[in-house]
């Protein structure tokens, strides 16, 4: 493939074409693999934008924003398949939804380990006091600090 490939990447910003099943095979080719079908659309669907990348009209990549459309807004799911990453089309995605959603006041994301710097490119910093919760175990091991010694004494 070529490293121009990027040109020929078109950017989607509506739900109204997209079939379910090729969204949740992307998310199986990049192994995030406890996506299933009918949670994808609850979340998509409900999404405040989405920006979905295609190649000779097959989905390649894809990102959303969850967000009340004036102050907050949260961007999730940035993900490109295998075989095109590295090539621009993360870039292009994330350009789509900084230029769509400019007015938002703040605009947060949850970077995966070894990422930040591609976020940092994009003109996001990291936040100095951003906090979270997961309800899930290998989520919060790998995106959580440990309670400090004060949260535990206080329980």
């Amino acid at each position: 493939m070529s490293s121009n490939i990027v040109s020929q990447v078109s950017i989607v910003n509506s739900l109204d074409n997209l079939d379910w099943d090729e969204l949740e095979q992307l998310y199986v080719d990049v192994e995030w693999i406890s996506f299933p079908k009918h949670r994808l659309q609850k979340a998509f669907t409900a999404s405040y934008f989405v920006s979905l990348a295609y190649l000779e009209g097959k989905l390649i990549g894809c990102g959303r924003v969850v967000s009340d459309g004036e102050f907050y807004g949260t961007i999730y799911d940035v993900l490109v398949h295998p075989n095109f990453q590295s090539m621009g089309i993360g870039k292009k995605v994330m350009a789509d939804i900084l230029t769509n959603c400019s007015d938002i006041f703040f605009l947060q994301l949850t970077a995966t380990h070894g990422r930040e710097g591609f976020y940092e490119k994009l003109g996001l910093r990291k936040h100095k006091t951003a906090m979270g919760r997961y309800t899930h175990p290998a989520p919060a091991k790998e995106y959580l600090e440990e309670p400090s010694e004060l949260v535990i004494k206080n329980k």
